[in-house]
C-alpha cells in the first residue's frame, strides 16, 4: 500500500472511529500533501504522489513538530507536549527505518578512511551519505558523528 493511500485510509478510519487526535494529524498531513501538489502544479490527486515525495513532506512536518515540542517542553505545557508526541509518533510511522548509530558510525568511518578525508571535506562526506543512504541514515545524527570523529 502506498503511503498516500495509508494517509487517506487513516483519515477515513479516524472519522469513522471518532479518534480526534489521529484525525487531526492525518488531515494535517493530507493537507500538506495537497499543498505540495498545488505548489508544484501537479495533478491534484494525492494518491498519485510518489512515496519519495511523501517522505520528504513528512520529514519536514516531523522537523517542525520536534521544534514545537522543544518550545512546549521549555514552557512546560504538558497538554501540548502530549499532543506533539502523538503527532511525532504518527509521522514516524511513514518514514523508512533508519540505520542505528553503530552502523552509521561504521559507514562514515569507512568512507573517511577509504578516501583519506579531512575536516574540510565535511560537505563531501554529507554528499556521499545523501547520495547513497538518503532515506536510510538520519542526516542530523550523521552530522554529529562526523563532527565527533574529527574532534578526536
Amino acid at each position: 500500500m502506498s503511503l498516500a493511500k495509508k494517509i487517506s485510509d487513516d483519515v477515513k478510519s479516524a472519522l469513522k472511529g471518532g479518534d480526534k487526535k489521529k484525525l487531526s494529524i492525518a488531515r494535517y498531513v493530507y493537507s500538506e500533501l495537497k499543498n505540495f501538489l498545488i505548489k508544484e502544479n501537479l495533478d491534484r490527486d494525492v494518491l498519485k504522489l510518489s512515496d519519495e515525495n511523501i517522505i520528504k513532506i513528512v520529514k519536514t512536518q516531523l522537523k517542525q513538530k520536534k521544534e514545537s515540542l522543544e518550545f512546549a517542553t521549555k514552557a512546560k505545557d504538558q497538554i501540548r507536549i502530549e499532543d506533539l508526541e502523538f503527532d511525532i509518533n504518527y509521522l514516524n510511522d511513514f518514514l523508512p527505518t533508519m540505520m542505528d548509530e553503530k552502523n552509521t558510525i561504521d559507514i562514515i568511518s569507512n568512507h573517511i578512511k577509504e578516501n583519506n578525508l579531512e575536516n574540510k571535506d565535511f560537505g563531501k562526506i554529507m554528499g556521499f551519505l545523501k547520495q547513497n543512504y538518503n532515506n536510510k541514515i538520519d542526516m542530523n545524527l550523521a552530522s554529529k558523528i562526523i563532527k565527533n570523529i574529527f574532534k578526536e
